[in-house]
C-alpha cells in the first residue's frame, strides 16, 4: 500500500489537516491553500545545466573578497545568532578572511555548485509558483530553451536570474552552516529533512534540495513530490541536468529506507544523502518560527561550534603545482565540496583546502611542481580569538619536484608549520599517500610520478 501526499489531498478540506506517516515520524499539517503540482515536463527549463565548457553567455563578474567579508559579517549576523549564539562581526579578521576566501573559490569556480544547478532549481520553483514573473514570451519554464533568450535583447533577464540567485543562494549563512553536514554526515537527521521538504512541497509545489556524497560532490535539484510505502520513502524530483523534454518519459526519485532510528538515502548517481537549506521558507510556509540548521541536525549547538573552530585553510596562488594534504598519521586527505562542473582554471586561488573544526594532529602537505615556478603558500589555523597560525611561504621549483610542509594543529594552540626537508621524510615517501606504487624518491619522480599525481590535482575549495 501507498500512501501519496499531494496538495490535492489538501484542497479538499478549508481546514489543515494531519496525515500519518509511520517512517517520518509526526505529521506536518497541511496548508489549505497549497500550489498546484509541479510537473518537471512544463515546469522545468527547456535547457539543461551547463558549466564554462558550455558556457551560454558571459559570466558575470566573480564577488571579491571585500564584498564577501562584509556579507559575511552584517548579512550573517542574525541567522548566526538566532541558531548558534555567535555573532560574525565580533570574528577575528583571520577567520573573516578564511571563510570570505573559501566562500569566493567556491562560487567562482562553480565547486559545490555543480554548474547552474542552484540557480536554475530556484529559479524554477519561482516561475512555477508565479508564471507571471517570468521574464520572457513564455507560459512556462520549458518553453525557454536558452537562458539567453531574447536573442535581440542584451539584458537576458533568465540567464541573470539564474546566476544571481545562483550566488546567493550558495553565501547565505543558512546554506553555508548546513552543508558542513557534508562534512560529518551521522550528525544529519534526514526525518526531520524530509518533514520540512513534504511540508514545503505541500505548500508550494517543490522545494529545493541539496544531494551529496562521501567524496564532498555535491548538487541541487527541485523535489516535487513525497511518497511513502510500508518499505521506503520516495522523493521525485527535477533535476537540472536533464531538460524539460527528457521527463516527457522520465522519472527520476531519491528512495529513503529505514536505518535504525534513521532513514538512509539509496544511491542516486553518486549521491548518498540530502540537505534542505531554505529555512526561510519553512519558517514563512509552515508558520514555525526560527526555522534553521540546528532542526535538521541532532547534534547541540554548542557542538557545531565546536564543529566549527579552529578552522585551517592552506591554499597556494600557483596553479602551476598540485596541492595534497593528508593527516600524518594515516588519516583521510583534506578534501573540498566539489561538483561535475567545477573550473578549476578560474579564480585568484586555484588552489585551496579548507577544514572547519580541523583536529589536533600532524598534516602533511605536499606540493608537486607541474612546470618551473615559484609559489607561495599561506597557512592559517584560526580560531574565534584569532589566527593561531598565519604564515605566507615562497619557494621556487622546477617541473617534477616535490616539497613538503608539516603543519601542527595543537590541542593548546600552539601551532605551527615547518618545512620538511628530505631527510626528515623518512618513511613518509610520495608512495604513503598512494602516489603511485614504487619507490619514488624525493624529487625524482619524473614524468611517471607527475602522471601519477594528477589523480590527486586540487580540485579548488
Amino acid at each position: 500500500m501507498t500512501r501519496r501526499l499531494t496538495r490535492r489531498e489538501a484542497l479538499r478540506s478549508t481546514a489543515a489537516i494531519t496525515a500519518t506517516v509511520p517512517l517520518l515520524g509526526s505529521a506536518i499539517a497541511s496548508g489549505a491553500q497549497a500550489a498546484s503540482q509541479f510537473d518537471p515536463a512544463r515546469h522545468g527549463f527547456g535547457f539543461r545545466n551547463w558549466g564554462t565548457e558550455t558556457q551560454y553567455f558571459e559570466s558575470p563578474p566573480d564577488p571579491s573578497r571585500a564584498t564577501l567579508r562584509d556579507q559575511v559579517q552584517t548579512q550573517w549576523r542574525r541567522t548566526a545568532r538566532a541558531s548558534l549564539s555567535i555573532d560574525p562581526s565580533g570574528f577575528p579578521e583571520s577567520v573573516v578572511d578564511v571563510i570570505a576566501t573559501q566562500l569566493r573559490a567556491a562560487v567562482t569556480q562553480r565547486a559545490g555548485t555543480n554548474g547552474h544547478c542552484y540557480g536554475m532549481a530556484l529559479t524554477a520553483q519561482t516561475y512555477h509558483t508565479d508564471p507571471a514573473s517570468i521574464p520572457v514570451d513564455a507560459g512556462n519554464a520549458s518553453e525557454i530553451r536558452d537562458p539567453t533568450v531574447p536573442f535581440d535583447s542584451p539584458d537576458a533577464p533568465v540567464y541573470r536570474e539564474i546566476v544571481d540567485r545562483q550566488a546567493t543562494q550558495f553565501v547565505r549563512f543558512g546554506s553555508w552552516l548546513a552543508r558542513r553536514v557534508i562534512l560529518r554526515p551521522a550528525w544529519l537527521d534526514q526525518r526531520a529533512v524530509l518533514r520540512d521538504v513534504r511540508a514545503v512541497i505541500d505548500e508550494i509545489g517543490s522545494a529545493s534540495v541539496v544531494l551529496f556524497d562521501g567524496s564532498l560532490m555535491a548538487h541541487q535539484v527541485l523535489a516535487y513530490d513525497v511518497s511513502e510505502s510500508d518499505e521506503a520513502v520516495e522523493v521525485r524530483v527535477y533535476d537540472p541536468n536533464r531538460t524539460a523534454r527528457t521527463y516527457e518519459n522520465r522519472v527520476d526519485t531519491l528512495r529513503f529506507v529505514s536505518d535504525g532510528d534513521d532513514l538512509s538515502m539509496t544511491p542516486y548517481g553518486p549521491y548518498t544523502g540530502m540537505l534542505y537549506t531554505r529555512f526561510d521558507q519553512i519558517e514563512r510556509l509552515t508558520g514555525r518560527a526560527n526555522a534553521g540548521p540546528l532542526d535538521h541536525v541532532t547534534v547541540t549547538a554548542e557542538t557545531v561550534r565546536d564543529g566549527l573552530f579552529p578552522v585551517a585553510q592552506i591554499r597556494v596562488d600557483s596553479d602551476d603545482v598540485s596541492l595534497w594534504i593528508v593527516e600524518s598519521d594515516g588519516g583521510r586527505p583534506l578534501a573540498r565540496i566539489r561538483s561535475d562542473h567545477i573550473d578549476r582554471a578560474r579564480g585568484t586561488v586555484p588552489r585551496i583546502r579548507t577544514r572547519y573544526g580541523i583536529t589536533p594532529g600532524t598534516y602533511r602537505i605536499r606540493i608537486l611542481a607541474d612546470a618551473d615556478t615559484t609559489y607561495r603558500l599561506r597557512a592559517v589555523v584560526a580560531d574565534r580569538n584569532g589566527a593561531r597560525v598565519d604564515e605566507t611561504l615562497s619557494e621556487s621549483v622546477t617541473r617534477g619536484s616535490v616539497q613538503e610542509y608539516d603543519l601542527h594543529v595543537t590541542p593548546d594552540g600552539t601551532d605551527r608549520i615547518e618545512r620538511v626537508h628530505p631527510e626528515d621524510r623518512g618513511d613518509r615517501s610520495i608512495d604513503a599517500v598512494g602516489v603511485g606504487t614504487g619507490a619514488i624518491a624525493g624529487t625524482a619522480l619524473g614524468v611517471v610520478g607527475g602522471r601519477a599525481f594528477e589523480r590527486w590535482r586540487d580540485d579548488g575549495e
